[in-house]
């Protein structure tokens, strides 16, 4: 059975900072993989601190077979069990990825991942192509602790299709005249084959998302972090396609950016 592959790259707003992002990819036993992305509001210590929690008790929960729904709700009970979280809150999408394509997952205010199909998106300023994966729940706040109202949903992504995931830093950027980054155009860039292989992959995505924003703002006044998880075209040509993006996903440029959320 084909595996799935993720590539993932953050960058906080602050060079040098952990910021208030975090990535995180786990993979489980039977070739699946489990997947955290987060927002905590701000760009201080503080963001970056609930950041840094989340993350791990996401992880600890995911890692011990608890469904993605149930996961918020645990690591947000153990939050607040530590104290009044004031003003704090974050945003989160956290999914379990099958080998076969099918993914659960449930997302808690975050912005809606996309389904990418791998067919370039003509019109930049036009409606977004693709499934988008909209809230189940409301974001993490001490309001609704104690509660489990995320709800789970499942999706198939077909051989060749990926899963973009990102953080309104991205979307959201703005132009010197005020205009936003938009859907629209991440799509666009995620989207957009690669002239020379055929194909969409997971670290040129990142690539193109990354100096295609930077381009259009020119300067970082949010957290910016995307992530893409792949399930392989089915013919055997795209093997060594698997092997890149999975060593993609682990190398330093890739890796560190995602593990600087976690550092301790």
């Amino acid at each position: 059975m084909n595996d799935l592959s993720a590539s993932w790259r953050k960058r906080p707003s602050q060079p040098g900072s952990a910021g208030g992002d975090w990535v995180d990819v786990l993979r489980l036993a039977g070739g699946r993989l489990a997947v955290s992305m987060g927002d905590a509001a701000g760009h201080d210590g503080q963001a970056a601190a609930l950041a840094l929690l989340l993350s791990r008790l996401l992880r600890d929960r995911l890692q011990l077979g608890t469904d993605p729904g149930q996961a918020l709700a645990g690591a947000l009970a153990e939050i607040a069990d530590l104290g009044d979280m004031g003003e704090m809150y974050a945003t989160a999408f956290v999914a379990i990825a099958e080998a076969d394509g099918t993914v659960t997952y449930a997302n808690a205010g975050h912005p809606a991942p996309v389904v990418l199909n791998g067919e370039p998106s003509r019109e930049a300023d036009g409606p977004a192509p693709g499934r988008l994966l909209g809230p189940t729940g409301p974001l993490l706040s001490d309001l609704f602790a104690g509660t489990t109202i995320w709800s789970n949903r499942t999706l198939r992504l077909g051989p060749g299709e990926s899963l973009l995931l990102y953080t309104d830093g991205l979307a959201e950027a703005r132009n010197a005249a005020g205009a936003e980054f938009g859907l629209a155009r991440l799509v666009t860039a995620g989207s957009r084959r690669n002239a020379g292989r055929g194909r969409t992959d997971g670290a040129d995505v990142l690539d193109r998302l990354f100096t295609e924003v930077a381009t259009f703002t020119r300067r970082a006044a949010d957290d910016r972090s995307a992530l893409v998880l792949s399930r392989p075209d089915d013919d055997g040509g795209d093997s060594r396609a698997r092997g890149r993006s999975r060593g993609a996903a682990i190398s330093a440029g890739v890796r560190a950016s995602a593990g600087s959320a976690l550092a301790g």
